[in-house]
């Protein structure tokens, strides 16, 4: 019986034994795998620290005061006085250069006195008249008076009688006039008998005039010549009556206006010879100057004035990252010039509409730069990197080791447990180039591991 069993018992201990055999080499296969995956495992610590969290964006440096200064007198008078150059230092209130202002010294002089012409019409027109006026006024008054007594009395016979001489004379004297020119005709002088001929048409029109005046002198008075002698009347009146009363006060407002007006007109004349001098409205650097000596400034800045001692910053924000920014942040600024100058700076404004630009939505930020000891130019390209949070003392895990679900957008984290890679879900923070803080999900002290064989993801990308 033994002897039958035996075969079976031979076969089932070699089947035991090939199977002990191939256990084996699963467990030495297996080892060999995890060696190997090991070796291929990209690992570190988790450890508490902190994270610095920021917004980086680019622009160019600009100065924080620059100032575009402009002849503000009429064009086309030269430049007589040219005192900076290019990259020159000046001061506030320093003279930069100036106009030939000899037109507008003239024209300020003019009103001046005009001004003083107005202020002296009002006050003659305010000043009490004097006695001697009031006399001449009284006497021009008994003048107008007397002649329009005598209009309406008309010529005397006296008068009538001296014109009817005058007549006479004229008369008598072109009759002589005449009988010379007829005895120089019988002589055969005609040369001085021509020479007369002047006289005797003067002595004509004389003896017109004398006939017309002896015509009137006959005639009874005119209404025309009683209403001109009383219309002198009036006149002689008014200007008494005037100097008795005192000026209207319609006069003394047209006075005060025009004193208005010729002192505003002084004002505009002192300041265009005052505007004829260019000026450095504050400290600076020259950065342009668009003058030529001898030639009008022309429609171009006359100078470019630039506060170097302290520059700002214009970014562009994308609008993902906007919400987290705020005024009063801090920035820290590096040059494309000099890599190594970390410049300190803030910010301070956010523009309230968007820049769109190929379908980018930006928000323009201005960043203000505290002052540093290098030298700095406008126009250098600069990277800020605004600091939107930083926490201490938190969990932070590698980037590297963090995945995100492209469909739910859960994040999970990979770690090493028990010789093998699992991956925990996990609640994320703030995040830097490097770094993500972990809210929940994983603690200080665990090994966030990837292997190298498969393609890393971070959270960055």
């Amino acid at each position: 019986m033994l002897r039958r069993r035996l075969p079976q018992i031979l076969f089932v201990l070699v089947l035991v034994a090939a199977a002990a055999g191939g256990y084996s080499l699963y467990q030495q296969r297996l080892a060999a795998e995890r060696a190997a995956a090991a070796a291929n495992i990209r690992q570190a610590v988790i450890e508490r620290g902190t994270i610095i969290s920021t917004v980086n964006a680019t622009g160019y440096l600009a100065p924080q005061d620059q100032t575009n200064l402009f002849f503000a007198v009429g064009a086309g008078l030269p430049v007589v006085e040219l005192n900076v150059a290019l990259g020159d230092a000046v001061t506030a209130g320093q003279v930069l250069a100036r106009l030939d202002d000899a037109a507008l010294r003239l024209a300020v002089t003019d009103a001046e006195q005009a001004l003083a012409a107005a202020r002296l019409r009002l006050a003659l027109l305010q000043t009490p008249p004097r006695p001697e006026d009031l006399a001449v006024a009284e006497a021009n008054l008994r003048v107008a008076n007397n002649q329009v007594y005598a209009a309406s009395l008309g010529q005397t016979p006296e008068q009538v009688e001296i014109a009817r001489l005058n007549l006479v004379l004229a008369q008598y004297a072109l009759d002589q006039t005449y009988a010379a020119m007829d005895r120089l005709v019988e002589q055969g002088k005609f040369a001085e008998k021509n020479a007369l001929q002047s006289q005797a048409d003067q002595q004509v029109e004389a003896a017109q005039i004398a006939n017309l005046r002896y015509q009137e002198a006959q005639q009874a008075p005119s209404y025309a010549q009683t209403a001109g002698a009383q219309a002198s009347v009036e006149q002689a009146q008014a200007a008494l009556d005037r100097l008795r009363q005192g000026p209207d006060q319609s006069d003394l407002d047209i006075a005060q206006l025009q004193i208005s007006q010729a002192q505003a007109a002084l004002e505009i004349s002192q300041h265009n010879l005052a505007n004829a001098v260019l000026t450095a409205s504050h400290a600076g650097v020259v950065a342009a100057v668009n003058l030529h000596l001898g030639e009008p400034a022309g429609p171009l800045p006359a100078v470019v004035l630039a506060d170097v001692s302290r520059f700002y910053l214009d970014v562009l924000v994308d609008e993902v990252d906007v919400a987290a920014v705020h005024p009063g942040q801090a920035v820290t600024v590096t040059l494309d010039a000099s890599p190594n100058l970390l410049i300190a700076a803030t910010v301070e404004k956010i523009a309230p509409v968007a820049q769109v630009s190929a379908g980018v939505v930006s928000y323009p930020v201005r960043l203000g730069l505290a002052p540093v000891a290098a030298q700095l130019r406008g126009g250098l390209t600069a990277t800020a990197a605004i600091v939107v949070a930083e926490v201490r003392d938190v969990v932070l895990v590698p980037n590297w080791a963090i995945r995100r679900d492209r469909d739910t957008g859960a994040a999970y984290v990979s770690l090493l447990r028990d010789g093998a890679l699992v991956e925990v879900l996990v609640t994320l923070g703030a995040r830097d180039e490097n770094y993500s803080q972990i809210v929940s999900g994983v603690e200080a002290g665990e090994i966030a591991a990837v292997s190298d064989q498969r393609d890393t993801f971070s959270i960055l990308n």
